[in-house]
């Protein structure tokens, strides 16, 4: 249950249940992870991007250069010149580097703004509704004509055609996707950037742990 769900409970609706199989073996997951002292957070209504959001603002704040491997394109809101999404193409194989200029040619418009044009065209994967019609070409000049969604809304009245119809009629969706897509940059976390540095483990607790799970590869 996050923020998002309360507000729009057709939030990911179409995402597949989680496999109980899957589930069940998160504790497992988390136990091993302490194990090898390799940290894990999760905060209480709110998703990992949140907390990936907050830690690259807190490590780009103190000088980091910040790699974010992830295949959630909300994410490219985080890409400066110092943050790069690493987003996966096949598999972890083939990892295209998405820079501010790598974002800007893909989708038109500036890292900061791609949520915008997400709010204006929709997301498939997040169940968030778009605007009838509206591809990320024409979400694009239109940003880039009324620099920004917030002036575009407040001037929609001058948008022509059956686009500008449907941006008329599809307003509180667009309002809607934007608060949803926006990533928390400010949570409170026990841990800061600077405290996750590379832990020695003790091999003796992890091949305790391991010869109880039965993770012969994985233990040599």
């Amino acid at each position: 249950q996050t923020f998002r769900l309360a507000e729009y409970s057709e939030y990911k609706a179409k995402r597949n249940k989680t496999p109980v199989e899957f589930s069940s073996q998160l504790p497992l997951i988390q136990e091993v992870l302490d194990a090898l002292h390799i940290e894990h957070l999760s905060m209480d209504g709110f998703e990992a991007d949140d907390i990936i959001a907050t830690l690259s603002t807190q490590a780009l704040d103190t000088g980091f250069e910040v790699l974010i491997l992830t295949g959630d394109r909300d994410s490219l809101q985080l890409v400066t010149e110092h943050s790069t999404v690493l987003y996966p193409m096949r598999g972890v194989s083939d990892l295209a580097r998405m820079t501010p200029a790598a974002v800007e040619t893909k989708y038109g418009v500036p890292p900061h703004r791609y949520p915008e044009l997400a709010a204006l065209v929709g997301e498939d994967s997040d169940n968030l509704p778009g605007i009838p019609g509206v591809g990320p070409k024409t979400a694009a000049k239109w940003i880039a004509t009324y620099d920004g969604l917030e002036q575009l809304i407040n001037r929609a009245d001058e948008v022509g055609g059956k686009a500008g119809d449907n941006l008329r009629a599809h307003l509180d969706d667009v309002l809607r996707n934007r608060r949803l897509n926006a990533l928390v940059c400010d949570l409170t976390l026990p841990v800061g950037p600077a405290d996750l540095e590379r832990k020695a483990w003790d091999r003796h607790e992890v091949h305790t742990l391991f010869d109880g799970l039965e993770f012969r590869v994985l233990r040599d």
